[in-house]
Order: structure tokens, then sequence, then C-alpha cells
């Protein structure tokens, strides 16, 4: 009787000592609250100003936008977790162009310059790559958006072209950098897409004597912009 209840004891007795090696093992699994490297984020609406730079893409044609300041402000709504509403509008004051004529000789071309400002409003959604929460105090965002950009300029130039008002769409990479108050920082660098519309005498045949602006090429090519910006950012309702 003594050896057969002697088991059920080992087995008791090594249990107990499994539980309260696991004991400490399970306290250490994460980070202490204060030590801890997340942090939950503040605000379910911001509004952000933004200084930035945009620097458009290739134009076959050479007659679009030019790099300049673009001033922007946007307002973000939490919708759920980490996903965001956002809507944005931006104005460049002075973006410079080349102004071509095609019916003149290859060397001739260029008449001179235009400057007009350019103005964009879209809405999207951003998502926070690491939750609701910050990481060292840094929270990556990736964010897409669809709108318009357009100068408000419907004149015509000597050489038939208009950048007029276009269909736009973007994506972007940003980083929230928290500071512990209601006002943090903000950077972004947004990829924009818009479609290029030439009259038709930019084009031509693409032959050995083609002395077009465009040769055979497509008249509406997509275009790609870069906007890089670094902005202040006021958060509301914890």
């Amino acid at each position: 009787m003594t050896r057969r209840s002697s088991v059920p004891a080992f087995f008791l007795l090594l249990g107990s000592l499994l539980a309260s090696s696991a004991a400490p093992l399970a306290a250490q699994v994460g980070y202490p609250p204060a030590e801890s490297p997340f942090e939950d984020l503040r605000g379910r609406q911001v509004i952000t100003l933004s200084p930035g730079w945009i620097l458009p893409g290739g134009d076959p044609a050479g007659v679009g936008p030019r790099s300049g300041m673009m001033y922007s402000a946007r307002h973000e709504l939490l919708l759920t977790g980490p996903l965001w509403l956002v809507s944005r509008v931006g104005y460049a004051p002075g973006l410079e162009r080349t102004v071509k004529d095609p019916e003149a000789a290859p060397g001739l071309r260029i008449v001179g310059t235009d400057t007009d400002p350019l103005y964009l409003a879209d809405v999207g959604l951003g998502f926070n790559l690491t939750g609701n929460k910050s990481w060292h105090r840094v929270a990556p965002r990736f964010n897409a958006n669809l709108g318009v950009v357009s100068t408000l300029n419907g004149a015509y130039d000597v050489g038939g072209y208009r950048f007029g008002t276009k269909f736009v769409f973007s994506y972007g990479l940003g980083t929230r950098i928290v500071t512990g108050s209601k006002w943090e920082l903000n950077t972004e660098l947004t990829h924009m897409f818009w479609q290029m519309k030439y009259p038709d005498t930019y084009g031509g045949s693409g032959s050995a004597t083609d002395e077009s602006i465009l040769g055979n090429g497509p008249l509406s090519p997509w275009k790609g912009n870069l906007v890089l910006s670094v902005g202040v950012s006021r958060y509301f309702f914890r």
C-alpha cells in the first residue's frame, strides 16, 4: 500500500516543482509597462499643416509644372483600430513651366515660361503599420488617396496646351513622431500620379524626318510626381 501511494505523491511533487519553475518564466514574457517600447497613440482626430516640396517626374514634352514648394492641410478621423479616413488640400503657389510652339523649328520652339499655381484636393485611407501604438515613439503609416489636381486656368498657351484639371491618385509612406503631448510631428513621402494631355500638334509619325515634339510617343502619358513634406499635427479627443 505504501509503495502504491508513493507513485501519485511523486507526480504531485513533480507537478508542483514544474509549476513553481514556470511561474517566473511566465512573468518574464513581454516587457514591464515602464520599459515597453510600445505606447498607445493619442487622439481620434488630427489636423496637420505641412510645408513640402513637389518633384515632378518625367514629362515627355517638357511643358508640365516644375518643382517647387507645396503647402498642405490634412484632416484625419480614426475609423477603427489602425485605420484612418484622410482628407487633404494642397497649394503650390508658383510652379514654373516651359511654353513651346510646336509649329516652330526645333531650335526655336521654346517661346518663354509661364507660372501657374497648382491646387490639390483628395481623400483616402491611412493605415498605421504598428497598430494603434507607436514603437519607440515612432508610428510608421501607409496611405492611399484619390482626388483632383488643377491650375484653375482654362486658357491655352500659344502651342495649344493647358494643364487644366486632372484626376490624381497617390500612395505614400509617412511617420508620426510622438512627443507625449497633443502636438506631434509628421513626415510623409507621397508618390502622386496624373495624366498629361498634349495637343495633337505635339505628335508626329516618328520617322527619321519627323521634327515634332513627341514623335510617335503617346499624347496622354501618365506622370509620377514625388511630394516630400514635414508638418506639425494637433490631435483631439483622446
